[in-house]
């Protein structure tokens, strides 16, 4: 084994994985001082914690991508695609879907859900002004 800062960068790197236990099952053998395994504790709740917030900006994706194919009908996404993003209504499509284009799953880029999410509002405030 290695020093055990090298090991933590190691054991990051298989978070998730089937190695990812063992390899944490042998560093606690390894590196058996109370200030060793307090050092892998802080480390694997580090790891965890990173999870967690992962795991909420996914929710917060799926639950946007949600409500938009929720109003689906109601308003036109080639309207959205072309106006907010300044492209087609099937590369929005693509990306609200998660269809696989060229081997790779298309979705969203943090920036372009905030766009989304600024389109969305900016429609809502222009159906909201309307007066009949």
């Amino acid at each position: 084994m290695g020093n055990l800062t090298e090991e933590l960068d190691i054991l990051k790197s298989e978070l998730g994985t089937p190695d990812f236990d063992q390899h944490l099952d042998r560093m606690l053998l390894h590196y058996t001082s109370a200030e060793d395994k307090a050092q892998i504790a802080v480390a694997a709740s580090d790891m965890l914690d990173s999870i967690g917030e992962e795991i909420h900006a996914v929710n917060e994706q799926i639950d946007t991508l949600t409500a938009v194919k929720g109003i689906s009908e109601m308003i036109s996404f080639k309207y959205i695609a072309e106006k907010y993003f300044q492209k087609s209504k099937s590369w929005f499509s693509q990306r609200l879907n998660g269809h696989t284009v060229h081997g790779k799953v298309c979705r969203f880029t943090e920036e372009e859900l905030a766009t989304l999410r600024f389109a969305l509002q900016d429609i809502s405030k222009k159906i909201g002004s309307l007066s009949i």
